[in-house]
């Protein structure tokens, strides 16, 4: 057991390393030069800007890669910001906000998951049960975003009829935090919740489950004690498709809520405008986006890596039981 344990580990930190380093090889593909001779009319520079960001070469990306390796690794860092600050120094003040509101997200998007997926499974199909299955098949079925903007335009109309006022967008208050973490857990809750809810389900039709009915045993004794235990190795084995689903809609919750988290100064980092215009940056923060790209895949490693240890100490004790 341990010794596979260890396999899967190595074949996740190769797999890891993999996917992070095609990712920087791709951030790093050169842009052609965006340096405009400002002396030229608008029209010109314009024509010299399109000409000149669709050039690539190869020996211009061998540069990109030895430059930007090199460097780091001599000075040990990605280097200063445009407000005089270090790269990590500017991604790790951005990632403690989003991770103010990952953390609590993961929480209780599996453990609220887990419950309403027990009272899906005990109220069934009920046809008027508008808060059993039906409620977690609507909300799996409609976009988060929303979702947000309904709760948001709700919030905001109880306000105007008198209700106590909350700040809905920001990220400096405890209402911005409580309606990002909620905002956050929507959809994960609902998934956990029909991931319990089928394997609850798959369980109910085995023999020890007729037996227990047979003798009278209670049903939540036979939900809480035996079929739940039984389902927990699969439920855990979806903690990393949670944390998944939460990254990826960490962007859309911090700029539907103006949480000025890590993923919102990634996409302003990535941001390059559409069309040229004098003075403004056309190249995206490669050192930003870089950092933040090592941080998201190591947040998933590091995801991966405890919902693998989890599930291998669950198998274990299941094995110790069975002997």
């Amino acid at each position: 057991m341990a010794i596979k344990f260890v396999l899967q580990l190595f074949k996740t930190l190769l797999l890891w390393l993999f996917v992070t380093t095609i990712l920087i090889l791709l951030i790093l593909l050169p842009r052609g030069d965006s340096k405009i001779d400002y002396s030229k009319s608008r029209v010109e520079m314009t024509e010299e800007y399109e000409k000149n960001i669709t050039t690539f070469s190869w020996e211009s990306y061998k540069n990109n890669i030895t430059d930007f390796f090199s460097y780091a690794i001599k000075n040990r860092s990605l280097g200063q910001t445009e407000y005089g600050v270090s790269v990590e120094y500017e991604v790790w003040r951005y990632t403690k906000k989003s991770i103010y509101i990952l953390l609590p997200s993961i929480i209780i998007s599996f453990i609220f998951g887990v419950v309403k997926g027990i009272y899906d499974f005990k109220v069934g199909k009920k046809a008027f049960n508008l808060f059993g299955e039906k409620i977690t098949s609507f909300f799996l079925s409609v976009p988060d975003f929303f979702v947000i903007i309904a709760i948001q335009v709700g919030i905001m109309a109880l306000i105007d009829l008198g209700f106590p006022h909350v700040k809905l967008y920001g990220s400096e208050t405890l209402s911005n935090k409580l309606f990002a973490i909620g905002f956050l857990s929507i959809y994960p809750t609902f998934y956990i919740a029909r991931i319990t809810e089928n394997y609850l389900s798959s369980e109910s039709g085995r023999d020890y489950v007729r037996t227990a009915i047979g003798k009278g045993t209670p049903s939540k004794k036979i939900i809480y004690l035996h079929m739940l235990n039984n389902c927990w190795i699969r439920v855990v084995g979806q903690i990393n498709t949670l944390v998944l689903y939460i990254l990826s809609n960490l962007f859309i919750v911090e700029f539907l809520t103006g949480y000025r988290g890590g993923a919102y100064r990634f996409y302003q980092a990535f941001h390059v405008p559409k069309q040229f215009s004098i003075g403004s940056s056309m190249n995206i923060d490669i050192p930003i986006v870089v950092e933040f790209i090592v941080l998201f895949t190591t947040i998933v490693l590091l995801t991966k890596i405890v919902s693998d240890m989890i599930h291998s100490i669950l198998l274990r004790r299941e094995a110790t039981i069975e002997k």
